[in-house]
């Protein structure tokens, strides 16, 4: 019970800011949350702007398609990234942060069979959420593919977090 009370109002304390700032602030800390900036709280706000939605302060159909689009948009990014520079930095430099070339090359066989559950399920694993579309561009990911499963990921981690702020926002 404690932790719900906890939660509650660390929720309460990120609608103050959302609330002040709005649905634009949730979109450019998904954004740059999903595109590598490990303590962003893009999570926190994503929760918050549910709550807020629920007591009728933000237009949740509209959160809804910011939310979606910023964590979309910051893992194409950090895709495109990681395939133009990712790939070569790690093989110039991976073992001083222990990316041998043989583990290298476990991480794109295992992305070629289960890319696309990782890209999907990816986003409810931290740092694996921020780090993801670089992992992805690097490891040659067909770009075909990750777009739908960054897409489908992103409308599923949305709905769950926006979901249970919403849900919260109506206690």
């Amino acid at each position: 019970m404690a932790y719900l009370q906890e939660l509650h109002a660390t929720v309460q304390a990120g609608a103050g800011v959302v609330g002040q700032y709005g649905v634009w602030m949730v979109f450019g800390s998904l954004l740059i949350e999903s595109a590598g900036v490990i303590f962003a709280p893009g999570e926190t706000f994503l929760i918050a702007s549910g709550f807020l939605a629920a007591q009728g302060t933000l237009n949740p159909g509209l959160l809804f398609l910011l939310a979606v689009a910023g964590t979309s948009l910051g893992w194409f990014l950090a895709y495109f990234l990681g395939e133009r520079v990712g790939i070569s930095w790690l093989r110039k430099h991976g073992r001083w942060i222990g990316v041998t070339p043989d583990r290298l090359q476990k991480a794109h066989r295992f992305l070629e069979k289960y890319g696309s559950i990782v890209v999907l399920f990816g986003r409810f694993v931290v740092p694996l959420r921020q780090l993801q579309g670089y992992i992805s561009g690097s490891a040659e990911v067909p770009f075909r593919d990750f777009y739908l499963w960054n897409v489908l990921g992103a409308v599923t981690w949305v709905s769950f977090w926006g979901g249970a702020g919403y849900l919260l926002g109506l206690l």
